[in-house]
């Protein structure tokens, strides 16, 4: 109807291009991480986002998995009570949240510490086996992430326009090798240019206002970095109607 189509304008056209033939078809298995040794540079926000945005243009599976040695960033942002990896891979009864249909397996790494890596591994690879795309948000080095690291497609080493946080990102863009490419984060205008010349990045991403309402700014320049931009082109919306229409949606949804 025509209230359906003006409530999710983007999803319809996306599937009539599907349907048309103009869709690439993706890789059967894509991981990425996103790394860093400092902090604060939203890893998390980045991973969450890449991932939401995935499951909400493809309708395919995604997990999101974390590394981390504290408090559960993944956890806080989604809002909610959730099953952690401990009780997760070790108790088969036991479910993963799905959060804006994406599968979440957060750690609770005081507990996941005693697991060994080969049950980590052969519980997380397997995990892993029924999604298209795994998302990690991993604190590095982590001395659990050996248990999926050869999984590895792409290390995407998150800096902001902070000195110590780009100079921290060229060092371990060395030590991954070849899979590592390095993100800058909310980077702001001029001055963040000029003072960012010369130091090589694959994806640059602006400050993005209210980034947790997942609206996918962020995730989608991820997502075409990961797969190409022909193939992930047929994901996105395309034209001016598609934009209209979508900008339509998006303000009725606010009034309401």
């Amino acid at each position: 109807s025509s209230e359906e189509f003006l409530a999710e304008p983007d999803s319809w056209l996306m599937e009539a291009r599907r349907l048309g033939g103009e869709s690439s078809e993706l890789p059967t298995k894509r991981t990425i991480a996103f790394v860093s040794y400092s902090g604060g540079v939203g890893k998390t926000v980045l991973a969450m986002d890449t991932a939401a945005h995935f499951a909400r243009r493809t309708n395919l599976p995604v997990c999101l998995i974390e590394f981390t040695y504290g408090e559960s960033a993944v956890t806080a942002l989604a809002g909610a009570d959730i099953p952690a990896l401990f009780e997760l891979a070790t108790q088969p009864d036991v479910d993963p949240y799905v959060w804006n249909n994406v599968t979440l397996i957060p750690m609770d790494y005081d507990n996941s510490r005693d697991l060994s890596i080969q049950l980590l591994g052969k519980y997380l690879k397997d995990v892993m086996r029924e999604h298209v795309l795994t998302v990690i948000d991993a604190h590095y080095p982590h001395a659990l992430i050996g248990a999926v690291r050869d999984e590895i497609d792409r290390w995407y080493v998150v800096a902001t326009p902070r000195p110590d946080t780009v100079e921290n990102a060229e060092k371990l863009k060395a030590e991954l090798g070849p899979k590592a490419v390095v993100v800058l984060n909310q980077k702001g205008g001029v001055g963040d240019s000029l003072s960012l010349s010369g130091i090589e990045r694959a994806v640059e991403l602006p400050v993005v206002k209210e980034a947790d309402r997942w609206k996918g700014d962020l995730g989608k320049k991820i997502l075409f970095h990961t797969y190409g931009d022909r193939t992930w082109k047929a994901y996105e919306p395309q034209g001016f109607l598609s934009g209209l229409l979508g900008r339509f949606s998006r303000s009725k949804e606010e009034r309401q």
